[in-house]
């Protein structure tokens, strides 16, 4: 009985340590994978038109917007997020650039879990999926890309999000001469890509 017990609760062990040790080694294998995604998928469609065109028009929409207009578009955000019946959030998930976006990811065969797009001041200009906050440019995924270069490449940790392995890259948005206008999120379903 003692050995059974044994036998039982070393396996039980054994399974503990591969559940812990199976995303570490994926994370720290995401990196690459990740790398060789942007280079044969992301960036042919990074530089569409639709992605420059609607990332310059909202840079000028909000050519001198302050910091407290900035505070109060986020507050109103997250108001709405709370009651979905304003008008923030639909203009954002209904424009038309929204659903180019939705249509990159659905084309992604499941790789993409999510998309959204920043101005130059990191308030969102699309998303295929809703964002906590319309502000994002107090954040890595904004700070490390547009305000570092023209080529700059975010890759955040692998999280879980119901049920996958998920991780954020985010690209600076820029035109074919570098200059910078905005920056992507991508979030990738790390398991969906190819070894």
């Amino acid at each position: 009985m003692k050995r059974h017990t044994r036998k039982i609760l070393s396996v039980f062990a054994l399974l503990i340590a591969t559940a812990i040790y199976l995303p570490m080694v994926q994370a720290d294998n995401h990196e690459a994978k990740i790398r060789a995604y942007i280079d044969s998928n992301i960036r042919a469609w990074l530089a569409a038109d639709e992605i420059i065109n609607a990332v310059d028009q909202q840079n000028i929409d909000h050519l001198g917007i302050t910091e407290e207009e900035i505070d109060r578009l986020d507050q109103r955000w997250r108001t709405e997020r709370l009651r979905p019946s304003g008008t923030l959030i639909a203009s954002i998930m209904g424009n038309q650039f929204s659903a180019f976006l939705r249509g990159i990811k659905a084309a992604s065969g499941g790789v993409i879990t999510e998309i959204f797009v920043m101005d130059r001041y990191g308030l969102n200009v699309g998303q295929t999926n809703g964002t906590g906050d319309l502000m994002q440019g107090d954040e890595d995924k904004w700070q490390q890309t547009y305000l570092v270069s023209a080529d700059a490449v975010f890759i955040d940790a692998v999280e879980e999000e119901d049920g996958i392995n998920v991780a954020q890259v985010s690209l600076t948005v820029a035109r074919p001469n570098s200059a910078r206008l905005g920056a992507i999120t991508i979030g990738i379903n790390v398991d969906a890509l190819k070894p």
